[in-house]
């Protein structure tokens, strides 16, 4: 008996990937967005989003977010980083904290931006290691504490945020 080519072997292999079935979508909505076609990128977005590819509904977001080739809209925004974060894209976490943090597209809530910073912040996002510090140094969302501050401060600082850094500074702390 012959054995199965390679090639055969990993094409089959991609298609069983759940990847595969997105890479299309995605990375024509990437290359869109790249060529600053924000039409086109939401419309590839939003086929791979519907798809349930965690990066697609983030990007989609952000398109949202800022209007581009969209109708500005912070509740779809919230939406879309909503099913990206439950998937635990991270930085979909940090963005609907911050959407929460500032009641754009939800209900504000100072406590729920302090849970999804933490998530993200627990997997090396410097910017919701930076918001989830401020809020613990304002005390905002969760019990004061500028221990606990400097400890995520130093954290985002590690992972090169000039933000943390600059806060640190300020502190007069190296």
């Amino acid at each position: 008996m012959k054995p199965f080519p390679k090639a055969l072997l990993l094409s089959a292999f991609i298609g069983l990937s759940p990847l595969a079935a997105f890479a299309g979508p995605f990375e024509d909505g990437m290359q869109a967005y790249d060529a600053k076609d924000y039409v086109k990128a939401a419309k590839f977005y939003q086929q791979a989003a519907d798809q349930g590819h965690a990066m697609a509904q983030h990007r989609l977001g952000v398109l949202y977010i800022y209007g581009q080739g969209v109708a500005q809209s912070d509740v779809r925004a919230a939406d879309e980083f909503g099913k990206a974060a439950k998937q635990g894209l991270p930085i979909a976490q940090y963005y609907l904290g911050v959407l929460y943090q500032h009641g754009r597209g939800v209900v504000k809530s100072k406590q729920r931006a302090a849970e999804l910073f933490r998530v993200a912040a627990d997997q090396d996002v410097p910017a919701a290691q930076y918001s989830l510090a401020l809020l613990y140094f304002y005390g905002q969302g969760l019990p004061q504490s500028k221990e606990v501050a400097i400890i995520w401060l130093k954290k985002a600082a590690a992972l090169g945020d000039l933000n943390a850094l600059a806060q640190l500074d300020q502190f007069g702390i190296q």
